[in-house]
């Protein structure tokens, strides 16, 4: 007998313009999922209750009969759209989960006040949504169908006992009780706060899809992307990448440490975090990455003479739009605080030059660095 599990993921895309959606949201989706698209005056209740996803478009302008309504029902964009939906969806079944998120090619407008950079995770996060896709975003049909699967798999209800509750957490993570790393990463899972213990039932999986998609992936915590895990390697970022895609034995080895859970690749590629610490202890044999020993290990892992940064551990400096930018030396960058930086999640550095180039930027800065870029000391 076929599970629900193994079916194509079903996505119901809200959009004024729905004649226009149809024929290309389906082609681009091709035999992943179904996809149901729907005017918002034509969404029908059993579109709701089959959905694992909702995509509300923002800005519903092409809605003559909306206007005929009192003030109580005259709903203006999707954000208040999803509302409804979601409810509806809840009241629909006590033991299946349906994702909502924004489809926008508005997220400046959808985004209100919050700085754009952040506006995907941080949005969603205080609306009410599991995540913002931009309609001019080419990667996001393949996000869409993840997140579409994850809301699929993570149908039925969360279970109540503490310790059954702890084993469904690292389930869906993938984390293997055999690894040797296996305690000391699950420490760190629960040093970012997972909602597992909370509450139970159907409203448990919500927590969790939220909690990884708004606070974990977009930050480097107890998983790392490829960013923070070059800096720990003392690389170059496209180095690393370029190692990856060559097969080399340092290909290889971090393959062991991939992250292979639910959402692995949402956004990008993640490592754990203590895997790959344990790995540079190894490579230096019992020391740290700045050893020789661990130099000459991981340019005989590379199979080529590398260009590493150092001598002092890099750090990843983020742009003027909060996005990593590269690795460089501590000593060229300061620790910032941005707004919604979640505090288990590593510190947040830009270079110095960046900083003094936008008053908004320097006011982030950690109080016990501001003298760095005031002079040269």
């Amino acid at each position: 007998m076929t599970s629900r599990h193994d079916k194509k993921p079903v996505i119901l895309v809200v959009d004024d313009a729905a004649e226009q959606m149809n024929r290309g949201m389906v082609l681009r989706f091709g035999d992943r999922a179904r996809v149901t698209v729907r005017h918002p005056s034509g969404i029908q209740s059993e579109d709701i209750e089959e959905a694992q996803l909702v995509l509300m478009d923002y800005r519903l302008e092409d809605w003559p009969e909306r206007d005929s309504q009192c003030a109580a029902f005259n709903v203006r964009t999707g954000m208040a759209l999803a509302t409804i939906v979601r409810e509806s969806a809840d009241e629909a079944s006590a033991d299946r989960l349906t994702a909502v998120a924004l489809h926008t090619g508005h997220l400046a407008e959808a985004s209100g006040r919050i700085r754009p950079p952040y506006s995907r995770h941080v949005v969603a996060r205080l609306n009410n949504l599991e995540w913002v896709f931009e309609k001019t975003d080419e990667e996001r049909f393949d996000q869409i169908v993840e997140l579409a699967k994850t809301a699929q798999h993570l149908d039925g209800v969360w279970p109540p006992d503490s310790n059954a509750s702890e084993a469904r957490a690292q389930e869906l993570l993938r984390m293997d009780p055999e690894a040797e790393w296996f305690d000391r990463s699950w420490r760190e899972v629960r040093e970012c706060q997972p909602p597992i213990h909370q509450s139970a039932g159907h409203s448990q999986g919500v927590f969790f899809l939220r909690w990884l998609l708004h606070q974990v992936l977009p930050y480097p915590c107890f998983l790392w992307d490829i960013n923070s895990v070059a800096a720990r390697l003392r690389l170059h970022v496209e180095d690393l990448e370029r190692l990856r895609a060559s097969g080399c034995d340092l290909a290889r080895d971090l393959q062991q440490f991939k992250y292979t859970g639910i959402l692995e690749g949402f956004l990008g590629p993640r490592w754990w975090r203590v895997a790959i610490d344990d790995y540079i202890w190894e490579l230096g044999g019992g020391s740290s990455g700045r050893s020789g020993e661990f130099e000459d290990q991981l340019r005989e892992k590379a199979g080529e003479d590398l260009r590493l940064v150092g001598p002092h551990d890099p750090v990843v400096c983020l742009n003027r739009d909060f996005r990593p930018a590269d690795v460089a030396s501590p000593q060229d960058a300061v620790r910032v605080r941005p707004d919604y930086w979640p505090p288990f999640a590593d510190a947040a550095w830009m270079a110095i030059d960046t900083v003094r180039s936008e008053e908004e930027l320097a006011a982030m800065v950690e109080p016990l660095d501001q003298y760095r870029i005031e002079t040269d000391g």
